[in-house]
Formats: C-alpha cells, sequence, structure tokens
C-alpha cells in the first residue's frame, strides 16, 4: 500500500508518498493525473474538503474543527457551496453562496476556490478504486501528533517551520532530509515552505494511522447531496 499526503500548491499540487519505506515527491499539474501516476493500491490524507454544502444540504464539520485548534481557528476557512464551488465568476459565486447559506466567501477561500472545484469534479466522476482520497487538515494533524498540543508558531516564521520538523522528525528520521529535498529542486513561486510542511504531515500522519489505527472528525452530517462522505481523518 501507498501512503502519502497531498497539498495544493501553485505548481498544481504537491504529493509527498511513501512506498516499502521510502519517501518520494512529485508536483502534478491537475489531481486528474494521480490516474496515471497512482495504479497500484494507494491512501492520500488531502488538505482540501471533500463534500460540500448545497440547496438543500449544510456542511457542519468546520464547526468542530475551529473548536480543535481554539486560538488557530483561523486556519479553517467555510468550503464554499457547490454551487458557488463551479461558478467561475467571484462576485457571483459570493453572491450564489450568500443566498444558499446566508454567509460570503473569504479571500482564503475563494483563492482555492478552483482547486476544491478540480478535486470535486474529479472525486464525482472517478471510477479507478485503485487509490483513496480522504480528506484531512495540516494543523489538525500536527496537534495529535503534539499529544494534543495545537502549536501556536506559525508556518510562515522560522520557529514555526522548525517547531514542526522538529516534530515530524521525531516520527520520521527521514522527514528533515525530505524537506530540504523538496526545498532546494522546487522553485518558491510554485511550493512554498508551508507547502512541503503540510503534505509532509499529511503522509507521515496517513501513514501512522495506517499501520495503527486511523481517526476520524464527523458530525451528524456525514453525506453531502452528490454522496461524499464528509470526514476529517488524522492520527493520534
Amino acid at each position: 500500500m501507498l501512503l502519502g499526503g497531498i497539498d495544493g500548491c501553485k505548481g498544481g499540487w504537491l504529493v509527498i508518498f511513501k512506498n516499502e519505506g521510502t519517501f518520494s515527491y512529485e508536483v502534478i499539474s491537475s489531481i486528474e493525473m494521480l490516474n496515471q501516476r497512482f495504479l497500484q493500491p494507494s491512501r492520500f490524507f488531502i488538505d482540501m474538503p471533500i463534500g460540500l454544502s448545497s440547496e438543500g444540504f449544510t456542511r457542519t464539520l468546520e464547526t468542530t474543527l475551529r473548536t480543535e485548534l481554539q486560538s488557530r481557528r483561523s486556519t479553517i476557512f467555510n468550503p464554499p457551496t457547490r454551487e458557488a464551488t463551479y461558478e467561475p465568476d467571484r462576485d457571483k459565486a459570493k453572491q450564489l453562496n450568500k443566498r444558499i447559506e446566508g454567509k460570503s466567501l473569504s479571500e482564503q477561500t475563494l483563492n482555492i476556490k478552483s482547486k476544491i472545484c478540480e478535486l470535486d469534479h474529479f472525486l464525482l466522476h472517478q471510477k479507478s478504486t485503485a487509490f483513496e482520497l480522504i480528506e484531512s487538515h495540516p494543523e489538525i494533524c500536527f496537534k495529535y501528533l503534539n499529544r494534543g498540543k495545537v502549536l501556536q508558531s506559525k508556518k510562515s516564521t522560522s520557529g514555526g517551520i522548525e517547531d514542526r520538523l522538529k516534530l515530524l522528525s521525531n516520527y520520521d528520521q527521514d522527514a528533515f532530509m525530505l524537506y530540504q529535498e523538496i526545498f532546494k529542486n522546487t522553485q518558491r513561486k510554485w511550493v512554498k515552505r508551508d507547502d512541503i510542511l503540510d503534505a509532509l504531515v499529511l503522509c507521515i500522519s496517513n501513514e501512522l494511522g495506517f499501520l495503527k489505527k486511523t481517526y476520524y472528525f464527523q458530525d451528524q452530517n456525514i453525506q453531502d447531496l452528490k454522496g461524499l462522505k464528509i470526514k476529517l481523518a488524522y492520527f493520534k
């Protein structure tokens, strides 16, 4: 079983994965490329919402996740409704979302809306059963690798990067070297430091969860109107 973590980046998607104990990584331009690159049984944690609100259904998991992250709750964005997700015009998307959910869309959400749309379309038309994509969140994963304590430092600071690399190295001795390798071999305009950290923690949490036990956050709204399950994975 190949186990990995995926984070959206300017260059597309950063995929970090482990196969038979060895780390590898790729930057793929579209999520569809997973079908070409990973033909063997695979499981990926991905930092992107799976299962969306729409007219007649509201995704509510973010309430639980914000409670989990306390002072870092701002790292949890409200996903757009499916109708707003597929609307290319930003202003119209905001209006659509406000009509359906009663709230507009933040700039952070608008900036990743195209990635959410790409992933949603992929999942709704995916026929391969070779791999599984499971929603996760880097800061939730960091919290539970840190014995349930939220990391207060920010990934945008050198201290925040150091804190997270030190924590990841406690679980995998190759984590720091892989981080350095990806940093050296990619351009910052396509792959940022925090993209590497996020994909890396998702990969490590995925592997630990597979080998031991994977935990999930869920609430009463467990499936959207298109049949996509709403759950967020982590390891503790």
